[in-house]
């Protein structure tokens, strides 16, 4: 198999955004860090009682870092559901004091789409993280943020991370030096474009023959793990793969590791949760378990909330040679999703 003739097809694919994501990073930066500002402004002015993160698979877990980030340094209480479980468990805080993000790179996913209408209907101020303004919940939410890229996961992590930060910041909480370093990010992913391939492609290889990968990551890691260990791994490696919080593997799922020797992608990052997580790494590779570590300590300078945008390129590297060492040469095509199989409704397009 010429692999290096499918890893050029790849570059061009939707799956595979690190080729883009350095000048995409940056003019997405440029384009919107105004308006995004703005909103955070608005929101406390506003004294808004509460923020929904809203989406589902990818587009859910680029807003999990909106909550985390308002726990920590805010006192505006926020809750980060998957779609139809915002509509089911209908939270009584819901109405015209709330703002609802909602996310979907397709901007036509049934159940994102649901969302956006049951929130409207409680009254709720609408924003949408999507490509297309002219999509179709480009054009019922209340506020869209667009930003024409493939680029689906960094671009809206990114205008979440502004977002809270700038809340955080109007609240009097000292994050402008991680604000600062949002801005250094577009290079960064430049020179991890080049530099991460070598090392992604010898890893891939080495563990070519694999067929399930549970994905470990915990504190601002946790959306990036559950992303690849879910989203990418089983949707486009077409592999067996689970993710869970790292400190949960000690509660029960390390006992399997008396029969079975699994491969566990472990996320460390540089933040509190990093003693634990190594702790967990080292239970899993004493007991036989096969273990790849990406490590948001190799690279320096970058504050701890921003792990999961130094993981982004290097974690995408593995999963495309893993795919086309696999046999997987077109990673924009699917089985089911896309096909209307699994999603219904008029003008729906996904999942």
């Amino acid at each position: 198999m010429d692999v290096k003739k499918y890893v050029d097809i790849a570059r061009d694919s939707k799956l595979f955004t690190a080729p883009v994501l350095g000048p995409h990073s940056e003019r997405f930066l440029k384009e919107k860090s105004a308006f995004i500002e703005g909103l955070a402004k608005e929101a406390v002015e506003k004294k808004v009682s509460h923020i929904y993160w809203v989406g589902c698979g990818n587009s859910w877990v680029n807003l999990y870092s909106g909550k985390y980030i308002l726990d920590k340094y805010t006192d505006i209480s926020s809750d980060c559901y998957v779609s139809y479980e915002f509509i089911w468990r209908n939270p009584k805080q819901l109405d015209e004091n709330s703002w609802v993000f909602l996310a979907s790179f397709s901007g036509a996913t049934e159940d994102t789409a649901a969302a956006l209408r049951f929130a409207k209907e409680h009254k709720a101020h609408t924003i949408v993280l999507v490509d297309k303004a002219d999509s179709l919940m480009g054009k019922e939410a209340d506020v869209v943020i667009d930003y024409n890229s493939k680029a689906l996961y960094i671009l809206p992590l990114e205008a979440v991370y502004l977002f809270a930060l700038t809340v955080a910041k109007l609240q009097g909480a000292k994050v402008q030096p991680v604000i600062d370093q949002l801005y250094k990010l577009p290079a960064l992913f430049s020179k991890q474009y080049i530099d991460e391939e070598p090392k992604a492609k010898e890893l891939a290889e080495k563990y070519v023959d694999e067929h399930m990968f549970y994905t470990l990551a915990s504190g601002p890691l946790y959306g990036i793990g559950y992303k690849f260990g879910l989203t990418v791994f089983m949707e486009n490696m077409r592999v067996n793969g689970s993710f869970m919080d790292a400190t949960e593997f000690r509660h029960g799922p390390a006992e399997m590791l008396d029969r079975e020797k699994p491969t566990a992608v472990v996320l460390l990052g540089t933040d509190e949760s990093r003693p634990m997580v190594e702790r967990v790494r080292a239970i899993l590779g004493t007991n036989g378990a096969k273990v790849i570590s990406f490590d948001a300590a190799d690279y320096a300078g970058f504050d701890p909330l921003l792990a999961p945008f130094v993981l982004m390129i290097p974690l995408q590297w593995f999963a495309v040679y893993s795919s086309v060492l696999r046999g997987i040469h077109d990673l924009d095509e699917r089985v089911l999703m896309g096909h209307g199989i699994m999603g219904k409704g008029k003008e729906i397009t996904w999942p």
